[in-house]
């Protein structure tokens, strides 16, 4: 291989790259990084992330955007929170925001697909709904 091939194939690989070196430099700094308590605190932080960022893989190969998912997320969340702090068993909170946040997410889908309006403006719309909802349901303070 010549020299161009090899910095292509780094350039390529250039964030996984990156994060290799962060982990090694963040392990020698702090060995509390490298515990399996650790690793499954940081996976648990992050599978809300990865669950949307799935969901929103496949609505961006259709060629489509969704600005409202965090918001979506925000609202069915504090009410889950809410349900759950109101004596609601847990597991049924969790069905209960799930359904809620389906047919939140569904709003979008149907102006676009029955309103003819643009995926951007359909989920700007949502997302400026959901995310006011969700100030005025909070009180603009977290669930504890």
């Amino acid at each position: 291989m010549d020299n161009k091939k090899i910095m292509s194939k780094m350039q390529d690989m250039g964030a996984l790259i990156a994060l290799v070196l962060l982990v090694i430099v963040i392990s020698i700094i702090s060995p509390e990084f490298r515990t399996i308590d650790n690793f499954l605190s940081l996976m648990r932080q992050s599978s809300i992330n990865g669950f949307i960022a799935f969901g929103m893989t496949c609505v961006i190969l259709t060629d489509a955007i969704d600005l409202s998912v965090g918001s979506v997320l925000a609202l069915s969340t504090a009410l889950c929170a809410a349900f759950i702090k109101g004596g609601m068993p847990v597991g049924l909170a969790i069905i209960l925001s799930l359904i809620i946040g389906t047919i939140l997410g569904s709003v979008s889908g149907v102006l676009v697909t029955k309103g003819r309006l643009q995926p951007f403006i359909a989920t700007l719309i949502t997302m400026t709904v959901y995310r006011g909802l969700t100030q005025i349901f909070m009180n603009g303070k977290p669930i504890s």
